[in-house]
């Protein structure tokens, strides 16, 4: 497998990770818009002030923000201010959604028969689309409907989803088995090195120059990234001879799998619906499917507790924290290198004193719960960068899903549930952050981290969750020893045939013992874990998201 896509690889991570640290702050343009016409708030998105071009609104707010406790009408602007962003990334969220979650499923059945340069180039091209509405927005004064358009063509070309599916396989598909761990460990350090220095440095660039000129550098690395994929992108050695559709469908036991089959529309149609049956209590044993159903349920708490994070831009720019769009840089660029430094070495500690991957879940979820306690509590800075000696800790079960499933899995079902929990993760994430958004809009009033405390509480569900998969776990080990001892009791004459054991049979053994991996960082403890597990990477939700 040759090697050729690896400065197509490099240039697209880079330039796709600048992208996305550039459109996390349209949330801040928003909030400052909002404060900027907040006594003209009946003359909705007609008024907005060249000013606003240039960033002193910022500075502005941290002053009204430090007099909130003698000035009420200072306190009432940044509410005000508060409810009509997150309800407006609400609505635009939704409006993304729908369409992004079922072109990332349509994808992710026919990823095998689409021309994958031309599915690259329409997902940069709606991105591009989506920041040119955003300065029209901004320069023109349109309407409000408008960000609603932007978020739906975004969501139509698939967006951050399409361009993680399609660079995960360009990766898999481009370097060899032994080497991808490492790989995927190099290119995650790449990225969260990058994001880091990107995301500190835009918060001093915005209260310099404003939005406009990184919207506009943000267009430019878009036009990049299409050059990119026609001229860098080459064609991968995979098998095309065999429909995977088709495939899916097939049986274990099936000796057929490399004969070419030609599905009908009608059965790919009902193959849509055939995702869910690998949990079917008749198809596989009641402990493999109850199993399954706590790992899926588990993950979906999990991403529905992450999605509160959503409202930490307003619950940061007001009382009591105040803060600018500079202390928000810093604060994102010191929570990355935390992240990337002490979730790699959480998990070799864990490895090391020999933690299951239901166990590790457990520790995770009780982290993120007091994280996101001690993040609705605090009333200082220092309080926040505290936290994040907890924050890395926190998210061992987003990378750990794939491995736990991947063990009850046979081969042909790996590739459906993977599409399922891609969806899952489409799905909560899109829902899971507008609902945020929209009860914090309810609640910023009465008690503005009302978000962070149901989050908080949410976290107990998974963690009940993996401490009946562990019991689980932990009976079946049992019982598969004392089997082994019996069949060695009756059959000692069984180990002399040892050395007739064919290579899959020793491959699929290895395939029921994994551990794992955390986020892009932490391939290298599921380099330890999995070699099989390469297609999991197809769903790792991929850092590069936008705000709107």
């Amino acid at each position: 497998m040759s090697d050729s896509n690896s400065y197509f690889i490099v240039i697209i991570i880079c330039l796709q990770t600048l992208y996305t640290c550039i459109l996390s702050i349209i949330g801040q343009y928003i909030y400052g818009y909002f404060l900027r016409t907040y006594y003209d708030m009946y003359q909705n998105w007609t008024i907005i002030n060249n000013s606003s071009l240039k960033i002193d609104i910022f500075e502005l707010n941290r002053e009204q923000c430090i007099e909130n406790t003698t000035d009420i009408s200072n306190s009432s602007a940044q509410t005000w201010a508060q409810q009509q962003s997150a309800d407006l990334i609400f609505q635009a969220t939704l409006w993304r959604a729908f369409p992004i979650i079922i072109i990332t499923y349509l994808f992710g059945l026919y990823a095998s028969q689409l021309n994958r340069r031309l599915v690259l180039i329409l997902s940069i091209i709606g991105n591009a689309i989506h920041v040119i509405i955003y300065q029209a927005i901004i320069y023109k004064n349109l309407a409000e409907y408008w960000w609603y358009i932007s978020a739906f063509i975004v969501g139509l070309s698939g967006g951050p989803n399409i361009l993680g599916i399609v660079m995960n396989l360009v990766i898999t598909e481009s370097t060899e088995e032994n080497e991808r761990s490492s790989r995927f460990v190099r290119y995650g350090a790449m990225a969260t090195a990058l994001a880091a220095i990107a995301t500190f440095g835009i918060g001093y660039y915005i209260q310099w120059r404003g939005y406009t000129d990184l919207l506009w550098i943000s267009l430019g690395l878009e036009l990049l990234s299409i050059f990119t994929v026609i001229f860098f992108l080459k064609p991968t050695h995979y098998s095309t001879s065999i429909d995977e559709t088709t495939a899916l469908l097939s049986s274990s036991s099936s000796n057929d799998v490399h004969v070419t089959i030609n599905t009908s529309t009608i059965s790919k149609f009902y193959h849509c619906f055939d995702i869910c049956t690998v949990f079917s209590f008749r198809h596989c044993s009641k402990k493999k499917s109850i199993s399954l159903i706590l790992i899926i349920i588990s993950y979906m708490f999990y991403l529905l507790a992450l999605s509160s994070l959503s409202t930490m831009l307003w619950y940061l720019l007001g009382t009591p924290f105040c803060w600018t769009s500079k202390d928000l840089g810093q604060f994102s660029a010191v929570s990355l290198i935390a992240t990337a430094i002490f979730s790699v070495l959480g998990m070799k500690i864990l490895n090391y004193i020999g933690a299951n991957d239901a166990i590790i879940c457990i520790l995770s979820h009780i982290c993120f719960g007091v994280y996101l306690l001690w993040i609705s509590l605090a009333q200082y800075g220092w309080q926040l960068y505290l936290a994040l000696l907890i924050n890395p800790f926190s998210s061992y079960q987003n990378i750990l899903t794939i491995p736990m499933i991947s063990k009850w899995l046979e081969v042909h079902e790996r590739n459906n549930v993977f599409t399922l929990v891609t969806e899952i993760n489409t799905i909560i994430t899109a829902f899971g952050g507008s609902l945020s958004n929209w009860i914090y809009a309810r609640t910023v009033i009465y008690q503005k981290n009302f978000t962070l405390l149901l989050a908080s509480g949410i976290c107990i569900i998974p963690c009940i969750l993996n401490i009946c998969l562990f019991m689980i776990s932990r009976r079946i080990s049992n019982e598969q020893e004392l089997t082994r001892i019996s069949e060695i009791n009756a059959e000692p004459t069984t180990l002399l045939l040892s050395n007739n054991l064919s290579p899959q049979a020793v491959d699929v053994t290895c395939l029921i013992q994994l551990p794992h991996s955390r986020t892009h960082s932490l391939c290298t403890s599921y380099n330890d874990r999995s070699r099989t597990n390469s297609n999991s990477s197809l769903n790792n939700q991929s850092d590069w998201q936008v705000t709107i």
